[in-house]
């Protein structure tokens, strides 16, 4: 089997968390207006911009809350600045024409007072829908801000207005990345199978090993991609795609191994909170942990498998450490060296406005480069501001057709990329050497 042919079947073998529509149904989305959340404009704490279209969405039966018929409801507010803020209201949709056959009807969407809603403003999305255990899911995500971008993506929405429109997206398949998403909106996506799993237990038993072990691990179940030949966008995201979905198999054993040691839960139902605080600590911050190096450490196999030089956490100015400096700490060192030849790299996996720490990383270089692998995850005013701050996106192609033509202008491929780097002269090169 060939390189092109095993990378493409082993990619689409990477999602198996099902569709959308396993979740969420199709749902209804439109931009807030000042009438909706502005109390000064309005104290009814009613959604305007219903069109018929929302029928299929909603449905035709009247649900009052003051009648006891209202819609259980998942308010939640999103932003690049905090952690998601939910909270369960109870949501009314009824025609208010229902008893005046001779007019047509007039559907009136009302919400409960509540803080995702206090924290939404004008020009601010709103997302929704019924999730498939019966509840209504009404999600705000913050205007202009990356995680906007991604869930726009994720319902395939391009844009918007003060009236609802309706998508479609229950037969999307979920990847990792919608996975990520979706468990920002308060789901907990089950993976359909246990790849790897008796092989995992096998090696590591009920714990897990080094995060680099386990990239590895990852990388080299692929198979059929060879990092040394294959394409790099293509490679960066099947690693990541791999391992994210190796740790989800093998978190699910050692959570319920974990549990099973240390139940929080006793016999007659009553939670110890204590236990149950720790070790849902326990489990978040083992996967930040995973999180925050996974993308660099395959980054480091391609450059190692292509036989470029370059220097990992190399100390800088001000003991700062760029995850990649090219083409290592001589050349940065070096009076000698000429700076335009410098190049550096930071690997977020996404970036809200954690990119700004990367700026000062690295002085003698000029123009700094961020690799980001989120879709749609840099919206048009944060790139405006990296172009402003001279940073430079790289992204695999996948991901950077989900970005807006100005993103994509100040994007260059990751294969792009590593091809520039490869052919970065070493001090030797230049005759420069001891």
């Amino acid at each position: 089997m060939g390189h092109e042919d095993g990378l493409s079947n082993t990619m689409n073998h990477m999602s198996s968390y099902g569709m959308l529509g396993d979740y969420i149904e199709k749902i209804a989305s439109k931009e807030l207006q000042p009438v909706d959340v502005d109390p000064k404009r309005s104290n009814q704490h009613e959604i305007g911009g219903v069109t018929k279209a929302m029928l299929p969405v909603l449905g035709d039966i009247d649900r009052k809350a003051t009648e006891g018929s209202g819609i259980p409801t998942v308010a939640i507010y999103l932003s690049d600045d905090d952690d998601p803020v939910a909270e369960d209201i109870v949501t009314s949709w009824y025609d208010t024409r229902r008893s005046n056959p001779t007019r047509s009807a007039e559907w009136r969407l009302y919400y409960q007072a509540c803080t995702p809603m206090k924290l939404a403003s004008a020009g601010d999305t709103l997302y929704c829908g019924y999730m498939k255990d019966g509840r209504l899911l009404l999600a705000i995500t913050a205007a202009s801000s990356s995680v906007d971008a991604q869930m726009r993506w994720l319902f395939g929405i391009k844009d918007l207005d003060g009236r609802f429109n309706v998508y479609d997206r229950t037969q999307a398949s979920v990847d990792v990345f919608a996975v990520q998403l979706l468990s920002l909106l308060g789901f907990e996506p089950q993976q359909k199978d246990e790849l790897l799993l008796e092989d995992m237990l096998n090696r590591w038993n009920y714990s897990f090993p080094t995060g680099r072990e386990f990239a590895q691990y990852a990388e080299d179940s692929l198979t059929d991609i060879d990092p040394e030949v294959d394409d790099p966008d293509d490679v960066v995201l099947a690693y990541y795609e791999r391992e994210y979905h190796l740790f989800r198999v093998l978190e699910e054993a050692v959570v319920q191994h974990e549990y099973e040691e240390t139940p929080f839960v006793s016999v007659d139902g009553k939670i110890n909170v204590p236990q149950f605080t720790t070790f849902y600590k326990h489990v978040r911050n083992r996967r930040m942990s995973r999180a925050g190096t996974s993308l660099e450490q395959h980054v480091q196999r391609i450059l190692e498998a292509r036989g470029i030089r370059y220097a990992p956490q190399a100390v800088t100015e001000k003991k700062k450490k760029p995850d990649f400096l090219f083409p290592g700490v001589e050349e940065y060192a070096s009076k000698h060296y000429p700076a335009r030849f410098l190049r550096m790299l930071a690997a977020k996996t996404s970036t809200k406005d954690r990119w700004r720490q990367v700026l000062d990383e690295a002085d003698r270089i000029n123009e700094k480069h961020l690799l980001t692998i989120t879709p749609s995850g840099i919206s048009v005013e944060q790139n405006r501001q990296m172009v402003d701050k001279k940073l430079r996106l790289v992204m695999p192609k996948k991901i950077r057709d989900t970005h807006p033509a100005e993103v994509q202008g100040n994007t260059i491929l990751f294969s792009d990329f590593i091809k520039r780097v490869s052919e970065i002269p070493t001090l030797a090169d230049l005759g420069l050497g001891d």
